[in-house]
């Protein structure tokens, strides 16, 4: 018995989810450490100790949604991703096979410099974390990234393409002026290959917050083009607390909290030699973005998705 044991815990991929005190974090630490039990072991890092405080404020009339499945104190490091050597050291001593990344500082912040400092740095930091030598000596070329690691599944965001909003067809649906009757049917959908980035800049902070996400998703790129290593850039959309979609055109790119740990399943479940940007949303009324991506290469297939208001 014990022998299947050790053997089975020697076959599990080890999982390092950054920003794990968060909701996205938290909902994912708690799917995989129950569903897969024997198939992964799930560590956690992130600058907060519980879960995070804009977490917390936005739970307090949700007491009912699970959120703390507690984080052993072997499994939990406590860590600021721009701590290059504490951040590398933590994934080099625990043999990390695979980082969901999803550690960074939010549009809401009041500094924009912050967001796109720390969310770059911290995501450079994830991206070429590499093995330490016996004097702690770094080797300063991107072809060493840490043999271990063999996917980086980064958080970007839908919100790479809200600059699209301000002109039409997607001005109509911000404006809750779409006519479904004449107009989805002809509905196009933005698609990674073909529809460049375009930054909300409603705010300043929500202008570097999508800079910053723009920046790593072409960095992931031009990392796996000189390394063995896959990295999966997902433009999440909008998931919420309660698991229910908003009243206002923010619910066509709603992500339900099954279709958003199914996609994490397929992005982990997939062959090596998978990388790309992708969306990764619900199967929503009125949605303007392309899944077909996702599908194509994940098997990727939403089971969620808002009606009509």
């Amino acid at each position: 018995m014990n022998e299947i044991k050790t053997e089975s815990c020697l076959n599990q991929q080890r999982i390092l989810i950054t920003g794990v005190s968060g909701l996205i974090g938290r909902i994912l630490f708690n799917h995989l450490t129950r569903t897969y039990p024997t198939k992964y072991q799930v560590f956690g890092l992130d600058i907060h100790t519980n879960i995070s405080s804009r977490y917390q404020a936005g739970n307090n009339n949700y007491l009912q949604v699970e959120t703390t499945l507690p984080l052993s104190k072997d499994k939990f490091f406590q860590c600021d991703i721009t701590d290059r050597i504490k951040l590398h050291q933590i994934i080099e001593e625990q043999k990390i096979d695979i980082i969901i990344h999803l550690a960074a500082v939010l549009e809401k912040h009041p500094d924009p410099e912050k967001i796109l400092g720390v969310n770059i740095e911290g995501t450079r930091n994830v991206f070429e974390a590499r093995k330490f030598s016996s004097y702690n000596f770094y080797l300063n070329n991107l072809s060493y990234i840490l043999a271990n690691v063999r996917r980086v599944i980064f958080a970007s965001s839908v919100m790479t393409v809200f600059g699209y909003l301000t002109h039409e067809p997607y001005l109509s649906i911000f404006n809750d002026t779409f006519d479904d009757a004449t107009m989805l049917k002809n509905l196009p959908k933005l698609t990674v290959a073909d529809d460049p980035p375009l930054p909300d800049v409603q705010t300043p902070g929500n202008t570097a917050y999508c800079q910053s996400k723009i920046i790593c998703e072409e960095m992931a790129m031009d990392i796996v083009k000189i390394n063995s290593i896959s990295i999966i850039c997902v433009r999440f959309g909008g998931v919420e607390i309660d698991d229910r979609p908003a009243t206002t055109w923010i619910r066509t790119v709603w992500f339900s909290h099954r279709d958003l740990c199914s996609f994490i399943d397929k992005a982990l479940q997939a062959p090596l030699n998978i990388s790309g940007i992708y969306f990764a949303i619900s199967n929503n009324h009125r949605l303007w973005v392309d899944l077909d991506h996702a599908k194509r290469d994940l098997g990727y297939a939403p089971q969620s998705g808002t009606e009509k208001l």
